[in-house]
């Protein structure tokens, strides 16, 4: 069969077309082929792509730890429900932050957020401190500070009663590593803490982790 040299040549341009396709449409970066790097907001889990990732793996398997503990003892009399009796309520987390205390009657700082652990995020959160993002995010903690002195930063102990919650702002908060329930960040001055907003205990902290 007699093939038009013009029907080979269309042939080839449009395989040429489709390989050249191929090569330029790459498939988005998956979360472990992002490298942590100085002033990277994203992180990445892989050991072979990012040299901290063994802290950051560490960190994920510490808060996890301690987010089934929490769900653990978050039973019977320490159970917390939706309850319009505002007695009930304070008796059930009275319950549950006598139980988590008593459960963590040795824990210390650097429990979870360890030495390793400290330096990546003292890392991550210098470069969104600077600039304008920088200044907003200054601004928002003073707005929301509590008064000098009033939060004790010891582990296990209750974040005062009455005393303003600080929101982390939203480049802070965008740039480190996601927590499961019922964790979430605070910064209180220059200092990080983990809190457990259902019983409002500081689990660990950072002191100076964002240096303003």
């Amino acid at each position: 069969m007699h093939v038009s040299p013009l029907v080979v040549v269309a042939a080839f341009t449009l395989a040429c077309g489709d390989a050249v396709a191929t090569q330029r449409v790459a498939p988005p970066a998956t979360p472990a082929e992002v490298a942590i790097k100085e002033g990277d907001k994203k992180t990445s889990t892989d050991p072979a792509v990012n040299p901290n990732a063994a802290a950051m793996a560490e960190f994920k398997a510490r808060v996890d730890k301690y987010a089934d503990l929490h769900k653990q003892l978050a039973k019977g009399a320490a159970t917390q429900k939706d309850n319009s009796d505002p007695a009930q309520i304070n008796a059930a987390k009275t319950a549950l932050v006598a139980k988590v205390q008593a459960a963590r009657a040795n824990a210390k700082q650097g429990d979870i957020f360890t030495p390793e652990v400290r330096l990546v995020f003292r890392r991550l959160l210098a470069p969104e401190l600077k600039g304008e993002d920088g200044r907003d995010a200054k601004a928002v903690l003073k707005d929301d500070a509590p008064e000098p002195g009033s939060v004790p930063f010891k582990v296990n102990a209750r974040y005062p009663e009455g005393q303003p919650i600080p929101s982390v702002p939203a480049n802070l908060l965008l740039t480190l590593p996601s927590l499961p329930a019922p964790l979430e960040y605070r910064i209180v001055g220059q200092h990080l803490l983990l809190i457990d907003t259902a019983t409002d205990l500081i689990v660990d902290y950072i002191l100076n982790a964002a240096i303003t």
